[in-house]
């Protein structure tokens, strides 16, 4: 059974974007899309998301991805956070200033907070009495995804694993009875500590893609959020489309990724 879409939060997307009934629903990606990490820029988060906090502790998802894929990179499927997702992205220019001057503000009171500290230190040390102890900053939240990808002139399997260093990227040709398709059923799935990833073959069954062994080390229950994305990552020029179709650029239109049969346990 799908998922309350009351749930889901949107980023990139208006919230009211987000489907009544999500067994069956549609993502639109616009061009220069995409979900990415990689140092020291940190995070690229501008492609459409809907995720959702879950209530008892992650177990498993799946669901089944298409699209018409035209363009290199062009890619949808699930997602999944431990710790905070990314922030929403194009607020209106109130929202923008105001988060700004709270994070002035924000920068300010730590700035006098460290200077307090060090008074209260000193003064401790005076007295003989040793410092509070260092609290390190909290860890920047890890996240995969995992989907249909067209590369090469070709649909893949595709997965990406990030960490507070940066991200990978790892491609998996289908089998040949699976590769002229362009829909794909893919499963994430909790085992112990470890996130494992697979996709459907329609003859053999499941196929594991990867299992991720770190991802829900020291991650708390209630910080785990899971949803689907779409992203359109390239934007450069198709003049050869143009005259092969003689209408605008598919660099101009945004990649529609159907949704199907989405389950979250």
């Amino acid at each position: 059974m799908p998922p309350d879409s009351s749930s889901f939060t949107a980023l990139n997307i208006p919230p009211s974007a987000v489907p009544e009934w999500m067994g069956s629903f549609t993502l639109a990606a616009p061009p220069n899309t995409d979900l990415w990490r990689k140092p020291p820029s940190r995070d690229t988060s501008t492609a459409p998301i809907l995720y959702t906090a879950l209530r008892n502790p992650f177990i498993a998802a799946e669901v089944t991805v298409s699209a018409d894929w035209e363009l290199e990179w062009d890619q949808g499927g699930l997602v999944i956070f431990a710790g905070a997702p990314p922030g929403r992205i194009g607020g209106s220019a109130a929202q923008t200033g105001t988060a700004a001057a709270t994070s002035t503000t924000a920068g300010v009171g730590v700035v006098a907070a460290a200077a307090a500290a060090a008074v209260v230190g000193a003064a401790a040390a005076a007295q003989g009495d040793a410092p509070p102890a260092y609290v390190p900053p909290a860890p920047a939240s890890k996240w995969v995804k995992v989907g249909l990808e067209f590369c090469n002139n070709a649909c893949h399997a595709t997965s990406v694993c990030a960490t507070a260093d940066g991200a990978d990227w790892a491609l998996t040709a289908l089998p040949p009875h699976h590769a002229r398709r362009l829909d794909l059923r893919v499963k994430i799935e909790r085992i112990g500590y470890a996130l494992w990833i697979w996709y459907e073959d329609e003859v053999s069954g499941w196929k594991k893609l990867r299992e991720v062994t770190w991802f829900f080390w020291g991650v708390e229950d209630k910080a785990v959020r899971v949803g689907v994305y779409a992203s359109r990552p390239a934007n450069f020029g198709s003049t050869q489309y143009e005259r092969r179709h003689g209408g605008p650029s598919v660099t101009q239109r945004n990649l529609c990724v159907d949704f199907e049969g989405l389950e979250i346990f």
